[in-house]
């Protein structure tokens, strides 16, 4: 149940980012819940949903590092923490797309992803346990993965990003970049006051 958390989790918040994220391999310590991934690609459309006009050219993070809180899934925050993160962009290449049709492609590829793997949960259920502890069992998950995208926090450390250019003045290249040591994120569970 772990692994499939975890894969959940990284394909979630990194999978339309990284090139070949393959979690069907993850194994995680019981005592330890930490999963490492090194030296993964970027996707070449990564900051397509950005809405910028760029896309990238090359880029990898270097590694990958998904804490679990084993001993706590439900009231510790699950930490990704990337390190390494090196991009180099450039001007978007010309061709058009429909970014209206191809959103509505990719919710309709999601909405069947979900169906398949809703109708996979319930025959596995329905063969194995009664319909009280399948219910039972849903819950308990349904509350997990709650809590997971409530307290989540992603930590992001040596940022280089590099914008090159030689397609808008032709004859002329333009480069430029920078560097971030380090950026977080954190969603929180909002609290309650009395």
């Amino acid at each position: 149940m772990l692994e499939g958390l975890a894969a959940w989790v990284l394909n979630t918040y990194l999978g339309e980012y990284v090139e070949n994220l393959n979690t069907d391999q993850l194994s995680i310590g019981l005592l330890s819940g930490a999963v490492e991934l090194e030296n993964l690609p970027l996707r070449k459309d990564a900051l397509q949903n950005l809405d910028l006009p760029v896309e990238v050219k090359s880029g990898f993070i270097g590694r990958i590092h998904l804490q679990i809180p084993v001993r706590a899934l439900r009231s510790e925050p699950w930490v990704i923490s990337l390190e390494k993160l090196y991009l180099i962009a450039g001007p978007a290449s010309t061709k058009k797309c429909d970014l209206e049709e191809e959103a509505k492609r990719l919710q309709e590829r999601k909405k069947q992803q979900l169906a398949a793997l809703e109708e996979e949960w319930k025959r596995k259920c329905n063969s194995s346990q009664s319909q009280d502890q399948s219910s039972s069992w849903y819950a308990y998950s349904t509350s997990v993965v709650y809590n997971i995208l409530e307290n989540l926090q992603l930590n992001i450390k040596d940022i280089h990003i590099r914008y090159e250019d030689d397609v808008t003045i032709p004859g002329q290249s333009i480069a430029c970049g920078i560097t971030i040591e380090s950026l977080s994120a954190q969603s929180k569970k909002p609290s309650v006051s009395q």
